[in-house]
């Protein structure tokens, strides 16, 4: 294992972190404009594509493992980021593309999470306005579904 080998698998992580990210936008359309059978799709392909993402993440953290020993660091952990902040003091070990990498994703991360908790909220509002409207038409006050002060 060598440092270009980290590389690629990084490069294919971001990939798949890229068609995650994708992936939660279509389906935060979907849930926008209701299209069940979308959402089914969208929900399909997450699943799938977490289950690589993860797969991915062992493979790295065990290549930080080995580099780790092999350039006398440690980082038993085997996060990236440890990772990254010890070899950049070496002056040996060229890390620019491996930190440039790694600042790409953390941004694409930090966006899947900001799109992800929209989703979420996008949810929590549909299931907020079922409620109400089950909650209005079973109720015996009779009172109107639609506000009609318009």
């Amino acid at each position: 294992m060598d440092m270009n080998d980290l590389l690629k698998l990084l490069k294919d992580q971001h990939q798949l972190l890229q068609a995650f990210h994708d992936t939660i936008v279509l389906q935060q359309k979907v849930i926008i404009n209701n299209d069940v059978k979308g959402l089914e799709e969208t929900i399909k392909t997450e699943g799938a594509l977490l289950i690589n993402i993860e797969l991915y993440e062992k493979h790295v953290e065990e290549a930080i493992k080995q580099l780790s020993n092999r350039y006398g660091i440690k980082n038993s952990s085997g996060k990236l980021s440890e990772f990254v902040d010890a070899i950049k003091v070496r002056k040996e070990i060229n890390s620019m593309n491996l930190l440039k990498l790694r600042n790409s994703l953390q941004k694409i991360v930090a966006n899947t999470i900001r799109v992800n908790n929209q989703n979420k909220m996008l949810i929590d509002q549909a299931r907020y306005f079922i409620k109400e409207t089950i909650s209005a038409l079973v109720s015996k006050n009779h009172t109107s579904i639609l506000d009609r002060k318009v």
